[in-house]
């Protein structure tokens, strides 16, 4: 008889065992899914206000912007007298800085742009362009000197043959920048390094309004030196206008004259100056010599538009005892005159040139043989005087 071991039998489980594991399970299978616990991250300790020495350094380094400085300024407005008078200090000196460098690339781009306005004059003439101008220089002198002279002649004659004139002879500053690439750029950087000086005036000038608010303060900032105001925004563009006319190949007179001209421009009427640099243009372009800014005539002219303004009268003859004709008024004024124009309701220097152009006896005392001028308004009154 085989023997075999006996093995004890699992019992099955119980019907109703079974269903309430499986009831369970699909219990915890519906349940959301439990993301883990989250760690509370550790706080992060609060950052400590830069220091007021940190806060100098930054303001006087070199790669420090105006904007930077502006907040920096701000962060240091409620500290002490003392560190504010700092500020103002390193400001200061910041701002004689761009003015140092703002000055020597505005020296470097007029070097540039002189050596450039002959050669886009050059390109703009090509070949025959030189014969070209002295046949419509001598046409325009032939019409303009003759004896039938007319506003119509002026207009339909003498102005194709100016426009012909001027875009031979005289580039714009577009016209000399496109000619170099270079050159476009070294403008357009001082343009940006103008920008900049003059945002550092303006923080130089708050720095210096805010301590002076205090008498200790206020000894402290007249106990230093005023920096000079920043040039005005168009000065770039005067330069390059002025370059236009001196840097052509022009006789030693004529670019003597438009230098000691544009000399006198920040002490004048705008448009007083802007009225003669148009009319030397003109003479430029048609070869005539340019006119000297007397200011003695200037202030003369001046005093006659006013006069007409306020005494209610248009004419060459004044009613002013002492200032009956311009002879009488230049020498009132301490110099000497030959021919006077006089206009009305221009708005600007240019436009009182043009009324005149169009106008055959002022058109004749503009293109004399004169070697000074002055152009004096008052509103829209303009007096032209000219001397020998």
């Amino acid at each position: 008889m085989t023997l075999v071991p006996h093995r004890p039998r699992r019992p099955a489980p119980r019907p109703h065992f079974a269903a309430a594991i499986a009831a369970c399970l699909g219990l915890l299978a519906s349940l959301p899914a439990q993301d883990p616990p989250a760690v509370e991250p550790a706080t992060k300790p609060a950052l400590e206000p830069p220091t007021a020495n940190a806060l100098l350094q930054r303001l006087a380094a070199r790669d420090v912007t105006i904007a930077e400085a502006q907040r920096i300024a701000e962060q240091l407005q409620p500290r002490a007298l003392p560190l504010r008078m700092q500020c103002f200090d390193v400001v200061q000196k910041k701002y004689a800085e761009q003015l140092r460098t703002f000055s020597k690339l505005r020296e470097r781009v007029q070097k540039q742009f002189a050596k450039a306005v002959p050669k886009a004059q050059q390109a703009r003439l090509g070949r025959g362009g030189a014969a070209k101008v002295e046949e419509l220089r001598s046409k325009s002198l032939a019409i303009t000197r003759g004896p039938d002279l007319t506003k119509e002649r002026i207009r339909t004659e003498l102005d194709p043959m100016l426009q012909q004139l001027r875009e031979l002879l005289l580039p714009t500053p577009e016209q000399v920048c496109a000619e170099d690439n270079s050159l476009q750029e070294a403008v357009q950087a001082l343009r940006q390094q103008l920008d900049t000086t003059r945002g550092w005036f303006d923080l130089y000038l708050g720095t210096m309004h805010e301590i002076d608010q205090d008498p200790v303060g206020r000894r402290h900032v007249d106990g230093v030196r005023q920096e000079a105001d920043p040039p005005t925004t168009s000065v770039i563009d005067d330069d390059l206008e002025l370059q236009c006319l001196a840097a052509l190949p022009l006789g030693a007179r004529d670019s003597k004259t438009l230098q000691a001209n544009e000399a006198l421009r920040a002490s004048m009427e705008p448009e007083e100056f802007l009225g003669t640099l148009e009319l030397n243009r003109i003479r430029i372009a048609l070869g005539l010599p340019t006119l000297r800014i007397d200011e003695k005539l200037g202030e003369a002219a001046r005093d006659h538009s006013l006069d007409m303004r306020t005494k209610n009268f248009f004419s060459h003859t004044s009613p002013v005892e002492g200032k009956h004709s311009f002879t009488d008024r230049a020498s009132l004024f301490g110099t000497s005159a030959s021919a006077e124009n006089i206009a009305a309701g221009q708005g600007t220097g240019a436009g009182a040139i043009r009324a005149w152009w169009y106008s055959p006896g002022h058109h004749t005392n503009m293109l004399g043989g004169h070697s000074r001028t002055g152009l004096g308004r008052s509103e829209s009154l303009w007096t032209q005087m000219f001397g020998g």
